[in-house]
This record gives structure tokens, sequence and C-alpha cells, in this order.
């Protein structure tokens, strides 16, 4: 895993995860939901984050079903109370896999792209699939927000804060945090599963929303990486966050792009 730079320590983090949750977390529940997810499921909830998602989980797969939540830092997941609920620290991009495989969902949001191999990534976890069992993968897309925010000021700093806090990241690998959506279906593709879909999830957010919340936040938060290249003022960095905290302001958020597939009965299908 990468240098990830939003830590659970940071005083608005929850803050921040709460905000993010609050904007994805429905079209979430209707991919899952659509996947037939319920009574005695055994899912994998990769990056867990706040936990909204494993909560949901262990609501809908009952007390005959299991879910595991895994992540970098364990903070936040720790305050969840559910009895068919495990957590564990795990790096999905080099740690063996959980103990208790196979499972019949496996699921991530917004944790792909900040590692530099997704495939693999994505191998692992299909891996931890059994036959039949369903992978769900949602990565983000700026796109919208790069080329079709009409605020001049509020597209540049999000353009360089974004990149900057890339490149911080993953050097020379940098856009692909930012624009990894487009690139899941095929990374999906290629891990041989049937039934391979996608869908993509864009809105108008509104400034002090769940959706300009997180970015915002975001945005305080890296920043710094931005400004001390040289490729942006601070005083430009704070009108854009007032802009995005003004009730006024609205422009479409970043896609989500959601991919999901089965693992054949049999062996894994070939791309």
């Amino acid at each position: 895993m990468t240098d990830y730079p939003f830590d659970q320590a940071w005083e608005h983090e929850r803050e921040r995860l709460t905000a993010l949750e609050q904007g994805l977390d429905q079209g979430t529940i209707r991919h899952l939901e659509g996947l037939g997810v319920g009574p005695r499921w055994r899912c994998w909830e990769v990056g867990a984050g706040g936990g909204s998602i494993a909560a949901w989980l262990c609501q809908r797969v009952g007390d005959d079903g299991h879910v595991l939540a895994t992540d970098l830092e364990m903070t936040f997941l720790k305050r969840l109370s559910y009895p068919n609920l495990a957590l564990r620290r795990h790096d999905v991009a080099a740690d063996d896999l959980p103990e208790g495989s196979p499972f019949d969902l496996v699921h991530a949001r917004w944790v792909l792209e900040w590692i530099r191999d997704r495939r693999r990534a994505l191998a692992r976890m299909v891996s931890a699939l059994k036959p039949g069992g369903w992978l769900l993968a949602e990565a983000s897309d700026f796109v919208p927000l790069f080329h079709g925010c009409e605020s001049d000021i509020v597209r540049k700093v999000v353009t360089a804060v974004v990149l900057g806090t890339a490149r911080r990241v993953l050097g020379p690998a940098a856009t692909t945090i930012s624009q990894y959506g487009r690139r899941l279906f095929d990374d999906v593709r290629a891990q041989g599963l049937l039934d391979v879909e996608s869908l993509g999830r864009v809105e108008m957010m509104r400034g002090g929303g769940p959706h300009c919340t997180s970015l915002r936040l975001a945005m305080q938060k890296t920043a710094v990486f931005a400004i001390e290249s040289g490729a942006l003022r601070a005083e430009e960095v704070e009108e854009a966050l007032a802009r995005l905290n003004d009730p006024a302001f609205a422009t479409m958020s970043a896609i989500t792009m959601a991919v999901w597939g089965r693992r054949p009965l049999g062996g894994l299908a070939q791309s």
C-alpha cells in the first residue's frame, strides 16, 4: 500500500469519512442489493474506513452471516459492535489473504486508486471468493471536476491539489489515482470473472453538502503539497474551500465507477 495521506489521527478525518459515506453509501447499497446480498452471506469489506458499509452488511447478512472488515487503520472500525463482525488490520496489496475464505462477496470502494499494483490486488480479492461469489469494486474518476467545473478557481485548485497529492503518493503513476475509474472495468475483466458489468454514478454536488464537504476536507488536508510545489498560492486554496462551503455553489461530482463480476463455478475464465 502507498503512503495514504488521510490518517485517522487527523482531527477532521471522522468528519471527512462521514461526508464521504453520506455521499456514496446510497449508490453502493443499491449495487449490493442488486447482487443479492442477504442472509448467511460471508462478506469481506476491503478498506472499510469509517465502517458504514460494513455495518450495513452485518445487518443484511444476519446472525448466520459473517462480515470481515479490514483496513490499515482500525480506530473507527473498533467502534462497531456486531456479533457477526470480525475486524483485522490488513494490507490487501501485501498481506496474506484473511483466514476464513472463501467469501460470497468482496467489496472495495475508493481503495484501489491508492495501490500501485492494482491488478495484483484485484487478483488477491478474487482468489478470496468462493465459486459463484461476487466482486464489487468502486473507484473514482475526477474528470467532471478537472474539465467540467464552471468555477475557474475550484477547477484550478481541485486539479492542482489532487494531482499534487497523487504525485507525492505514487510518483510517475500520479494521474492514475484521480482517473482510475475509467480503467477499472478492464482491470476487473482481466481477472477472468463472469457477468462483468459496470455503472458510473455522478450527481450535482452542492456547497456544504456531503460531496463538497468530503472534497473540501480532503483538500484542506493535502493542499500543502501543491502550495509547497508552487502550483498554488494559499489564498487560492482558501477561496476554493470557501466556494465548496457556499450553498449557492454546485458542480458535478467525481464519477464513482462500480464494476462487478462473478467467480466461475469452475476455474477462472480466460480474459
